[in-house]
C-alpha cells in the first residue's frame, strides 16, 4: 500500500519528505524478520520501490534529494496472525506547508497472501492442461 500511496501523491505534485511506518505481528514470518540478516533483504527491497518512484521525478525531487524513509518491524507473540501497521506520511505542499497524513491498518496476514496462492493455484491447473510437444533436436528446423 506504502509504494501506490507514495506514487499516488507524487503524481499529484505532492512531495512526499518522510515515510514512517511500525508493523508489529506475531506469527512465524515476523519473529524471523527480527534477525538482521533476514531484514537487510527485505528492508533494502521496500526501499528499492520508493527509490524508483522518487527518481522518476526530477521536478519533485532535483539532485538527488530523497525522503527520509523509515521501517520498524516488531514481533508481538499475542497478536499472532494479525498484522498491525501505522504509517505516518508527511508531505511539503503549497506555501511550503506539512501536511501529515496517518494510516492503521489491521488485517490477518494470511489473508493478505491468499490471493497469491489462489493465482497460483490457479497458474498450476493451467500448466497442467496445457501440453507441450517437443520435436527431437535432429527432426527440428534449425532458425
Amino acid at each position: 500500500m506504502k509504494s501506490v500511496l507514495v506514487d499516488y501523491l507524487i503524481g499529484c505534485g505532492v512531495k512526499v519528505k518522510t515515510m514512517v511506518t511500525y508493523n508489529h505481528l506475531g506469527n512465524n514470518d515476523m519473529y524471523q524478520l527480527t534477525d538482521q540478516v533476514m531484514w537487510k533483504p527485505k528492508s533494502a527491497a521496500k526501499s528499492k520501490v520508493i527509490e524508483d518512484l522518487v527518481e522518476a521525478n526530477e521536478v519533485l525531487y532535483p539532485n538527488d534529494e530523497k525522503p527520509d524513509h523509515v521501517v520498524v518491524v516488531k514481533y508481538v507473540p499475542f497478536l499472532g496472525d494479525s498484522k498491525r501497521d501505522v504509517s505516518e506520511y508527511t508531505a511539503e505542499t503549497f506555501l511550503d506547508s506539512h501536511y501529515t497524513m496517518i494510516m492503521h491498518n489491521e488485517c490477518l496476514d494470511s489473508a493478505l497472501c491468499a490471493p497469491l496462492i489462489i493465482d497460483l493455484a490457479v497458474l498450476c491447473e493451467l500448466f497442467q492442461r496445457v501440453g507441450r510437444s517437443f520435436k527431437s533436436a535432429s527432426t527440428s528446423p534449425a532458425y
